[in-house]
């Protein structure tokens, strides 16, 4: 959540303040070089009151500053509606000085003031003001600079948020479709051959789905995702039966992780589709999930015919899970797929730690 600033003119106020100190100092000095005594409190009051009213009319300055930005092309306009907002700003800066002094002074126990000729007073008080009104107005620019910055910068934050969000989307649509063409591939490899298969693969599919689809979020429970992946490791099983053999083991410390939802099942789906090539007619898949320190570790394990030739497996699948992890952690995650030590083959996937509820 972004820190609230305060507004300019709040932040103006120590700025004021300082020039109203040094002015009184410049002054009070002044006085005691010249041998004029008494006049300590008669300058506090000046100076003060001096100060007060530039902040009543400050706005001025923002508002021309916002209203009529410096650019490369607009500098001419700039810098007339400039030259009227100080103008403006020092005709109101004397007015309010010279009614402020001369209502506020009896009331002091300082007597009436006497402000001069004000046909001399707004020339005199120009310079001064001419000068307030430069630095309010660079300090203004670039206080409006800055929050344009920031505003273009939670505006790029926020497409590229939404940008990510849609390319996830994309990839779980692409991952769907992908997914159920297999399937049913596979049940209607089986449907002449048994239909009682086929038909408890077909209501296995079906719950699969129904848990798919009525989950939209990109990321989920650990234990969330293990269900769904029961599911699909039970649609296979009813085409292999005990030709497929399906563990899980999860370390303690992982087991409140979150995690990409149904990053397993291409990992489960390409080692039963490569795993048992050739005379291969039995599979045993093993996931393990473990922590080490803030990264999770989920490796799906099987001991079927392995790589051929030590070339990595590809496919739609697993590019997809790629470029969800990419999309999902923007570099922090990785996934490797190499010929196990035992045999067969490991795919691992590497990602932030991250407990479930947190946050």
């Amino acid at each position: 959540m972004e820190r609230r600033r305060l507004p300019l003119t709040v932040r103006l106020v120590p700025l004021f303040a300082v020039f109203g100190l040094g002015a009184f100092l410049y002054r009070y000095l002044d006085d005691l070089a010249r041998h004029r005594v008494g006049t300590f409190g008669m300058r506090l009051f000046e100076e003060s009151t001096g100060v007060l009213t530039a902040l009543v009319i400050v706005p001025i300055v923002v508002g021309v500053s916002r209203q009529v930005p410096w650019t490369r092309a607009g500098w001419p306009r700039a810098g007339l509606a400039h030259l009227g907002g100080a103008l403006v700003f020092t005709l109101l800066h004397t007015t309010l000085m010279a009614a402020t002094r001369a209502m506020l002074s009896p009331l002091t126990g300082m007597g009436p003031y006497d402000y001069g000729d004000m046909l001399w007073r707004y020339p005199m008080e120009a310079s001064n003001d001419l000068f307030v009104y430069a630095v309010a107005a660079a300090l203004a620019y670039y206080a409006g600079r800055e929050d344009r910055m920031r505003k273009a910068e939670l505006a790029a934050a926020d497409l590229r948020a939404q940008l990510a969000q849609a390319t996830l989307e994309n990839l779980r649509l692409q991952l769907n479709p992908h997914f159920l063409f297999n399937a049913l591939n596979a049940i209607s490899s089986v449907m002449y051959e048994d239909v009682r298969r086929a038909d408890a693969m077909l209501a296995r599919l079906s719950e699969f789905l129904r848990t798919v689809l009525a989950n939209e979020a990109q990321q989920v429970p650990l234990g969330d995702e293990l269900d769904v992946e029961r599911m699909y490791v039970d649609v296979m099983r009813a085409r292999l039966e005990q030709a497929l053999r399906f563990e899980v083991r999860v370390d303690p410390a992982a087991r409140d992780a979150v995690v990409p939802f149904l990053v397993l099942q291409p990992l489960l789906e390409n080692a039963i589709r490569h795993g048992m090539g050739g005379e291969r007619e039995a599979i045993a898949i093993t996931v393990d999930v473990a922590r080490e320190r803030e990264t999770t570790v989920i490796s799906v394990a099987d001991d079927g015919v392995g790589l051929r030739n030590g070339t990595p497996r590809s496919g739609h699948g697993l590019a997809n899970v790629e470029s969800r992890l990419r999309a999902l952690y923007d570099g922090g995650a990785s996934f490797a797929i190499a010929s196990a030590p035992q045999g067969g083959t490991r795919a691992t996937v590497r990602f932030p730690y991250a407990a479930a509820g947190a946050g």
